[in-house]
């Protein structure tokens, strides 16, 4: 598995976090891990 690939579930995960109504920092903390893959 590529980083690229990895920074891709970070970045889904964040949306389906958002999309359920989770803890912003939570989310902010996924989209962060993204970028730093």
């Amino acid at each position: 598995m590529q980083n690229v690939e990895i920074a891709r579930i970070f970045e889904e995960l964040a949306d389906l976090l958002e999309l359920d109504g989770a803890n912003p920092f939570r989310v902010r903390a996924y989209r962060n891990a993204a970028r730093t893959v």
